[in-house]
């Protein structure tokens, strides 16, 4: 409902804002769509919420002003709890939405900008040529078959190098290799195959 600014009462003795800040941008914004959000007040007509709306309506020479009236039965605490709750529970744009009120401004403005027969005319004729999003290609099963074999066979062939580094360890590989020079080289005499023997004896025992 509405009621007459000068109607409305306000206790400045219990109010919790002191500071009301800089009004410029709020006119110009109830001057412009009109005051979106009404005033608070209680059954006796005193202020409860929307302190600056008010003092901005004033400056733009209202004499009437939206309202919503509550009934507090004299309850100073429910009083208290409507005038927080109405200015600290919100929230303000961020950055990326205030970028976004402003963009989908400017393409409300122009879908209503009335356009001329050559313009619209251009517009048609661009739309013909404008490249249509592509469909994403459907994955075939065969292709699935096919990644799913190879990944096995990477899977198996890493398995078999690691088998061959356990079964073929530094101690073996020497073993290996002083057999296959012992096939090579010309007899020795008893001493040295003694020597050896020995050695190999060595080699055998660290590797179990």
């Amino acid at each position: 409902m509405k009621i007459a600014v000068e109607r409305i009462q306000v206790d400045e003795s219990e109010r919790i804002r002191a500071d009301i800040g800089n009004l410029k941008s709020l006119e110009e914004s109830i001057e412009k769509v009109g005051l979106i959000n009404p005033l608070v007040i209680d059954e006796n007509n005193t202020l409860i919420a929307g302190y600056r709306r008010l003092q901005a309506c004033k400056n733009l020479g209202f004499k009437e002003v939206e309202v919503a009236a509550i009934n507090f039965g004299g309850d100073p605490l429910k009083r208290h709890d409507v005038e927080v709750a109405e200015n600290f529970f919100r929230k303000d744009f961020t950055p990326e939405e205030i970028l976004s009120t402003e963009v989908k401004r400017r393409e409300i403005v122009e879908s209503r900008r009335k356009k001329g027969v050559f313009e619209r005319l251009w517009l048609w004729f661009k739309s013909l040529f404008a490249p249509s999003p592509k469909p994403e290609k459907p994955i075939r099963k065969e292709e699935n078959r096919q990644e799913t074999l190879e990944k096995e066979d990477r899977r198996k062939s890493a398995g078999d190098e690691e088998q061959h580094a356990v079964d073929h360890s530094p101690a073996e590989e020497e073993q290996h290799e002083i057999q296959e020079n012992r096939k090579s080289e010309p007899e020795e005499d008893d001493s040295k195959q003694h020597s050896r023997a020995e050695r190999d004896r060595t080699i055998q025992w660290r590797t179990s």
